[in-house]
């Protein structure tokens, strides 16, 4: 009687779960449609406005940079001094050597002067020959302790004066340079750029597939201020260094200030047929990739993809992913595969 019971009992069971699984509220969420892309796609990143033309300012001795002589941002000439490097001791120690050579220099003129005097009156034999000597021993003795600090002197001038540091060129210094106090380390710590503000560049970092996309294109490059507004004039891609480029744009205003956030946009890529899916959407388990897709019933789907290299905000989708999909981009946390969802514009 029991089992039939049981048994009776078990599809009501399984209808009572499968309904309150039907009955899980939907996921708010945000989606993004895969499509293979044209030259119209806009490729976006982020930055910041720097210096173009730039050169690097490094530290010929280490020690501590004991004082700086500029702000960030502001205009430069060649020459001028950017930093002071060293020690507060060495620096205290040429102060101490410069005022005993300036005790000793006091003294030794004191001393010939006594000399003087003393063979004057020997001359008139008011004074002994020995007098004369003692005089004329201590004005050489002091002449000698004279000459070893001024050799003192120069040899700490020239260990403080390697430590000023001189702007190769005449533009602006960045606004990122480093502060009073820090330690520094010999042709390796990295004091500040110098450079120009017009044009001005914004930097990013590229993968070798956009790198190939960009030289093969000729692309359309415009700068989003932080307004929402576009700047006024496009600019052009540059590449600094192997992975890295950097969007230039005339400043003749200079109303695009060193370390502003700005969006770079570049439209006009040569991508025939590329996917690409939001970096956004992705999600790392393990060592493998994966999106939501939204399926036709409106059901979140977990799909694992394969990545290409990096395009902006983007990657480019290699399997796992056909153009049509709609990935989602926001809402993920709450997701599970078959939650429902309901999108945005529901």
């Amino acid at each position: 009687m029991k089992k039939i019971l049981l048994y009776a009992l078990l599809p009501l069971t399984i209808i009572f779960f499968a309904g309150c699984a039907n009955n899980e509220p939907p996921v708010d969420v945000k989606t993004e449609k895969i499509s293979a892309l044209d030259e119209s796609a806009i490729i976006s990143h982020d930055g910041k406005i720097s210096l173009s033309d730039e050169q690097t300012i490094l530290p010929k001795i280490s020690g501590k940079v004991i004082a700086t002589y500029c702000a960030g941002g502001q205009d430069i000439t060649e020459n001028q001094p950017l930093f002071k490097i060293g020690t507060h001791e060495k620096e205290n120690e040429l102060l101490q050597a410069k005022a005993e050579l300036g005790e000793n220099m006091t003294a030794l003129a004191q001393e010939i002067s006594e000399l003087n005097q003393a063979e004057q009156l020997l001359k008139k034999n008011s004074a002994t020959a020995q007098e004369v000597a003692e005089k004329n021993f201590k004005v050489q003795e002091r002449q000698a302790k004279l000459a070893e600090q001024q050799a003192l002197v120069k040899k700490l001038e020239e260990e403080t004066a390697a430590g000023i540091v001189l702007s190769p060129i005449t533009g602006q210094i960045d606004v990122d340079s480093v502060k009073t106090g820090a330690t520094v380390t010999e042709n390796e710590t990295v004091l500040a750029h110098v450079g120009k503000i017009n044009p001005a560049a914004v930097k990013f970092e590229i993968s070798p597939e956009e790198k190939n996309f960009l030289t093969a294109s000729t692309p359309k490059v415009l700068l989003k201020l932080s307004d929402g507004t576009i700047y006024q004039h496009e600019g052009k891609i540059n590449f600094v260094e192997t992975l890295t480029a950097a969007a230039i744009f005339d400043n003749p205003e200079k109303i695009l200030p060193l370390g502003k956030a700005v969006r770079v946009e570049i439209t006009g890529l040569k991508m025939p047929g590329a996917l690409l899916v939001p970096e956004k959407s992705i999600q790392l388990r393990g060592e493998e990739n994966y999106v939501f897709v939204v399926d036709s019933n409106k059901k979140a789907a977990l799909k694992k993809i394969s990545l290409g290299g990096k395009i902006g905000t983007y990657y480019i989708v290699k399997d796992g992913l056909r153009a049509g999909d709609s990935v989602v981009v926001e809402g993920l946390t709450n997701l599970r595969d078959g939650t429902p969802v309901k999108l945005g514009s529901d």
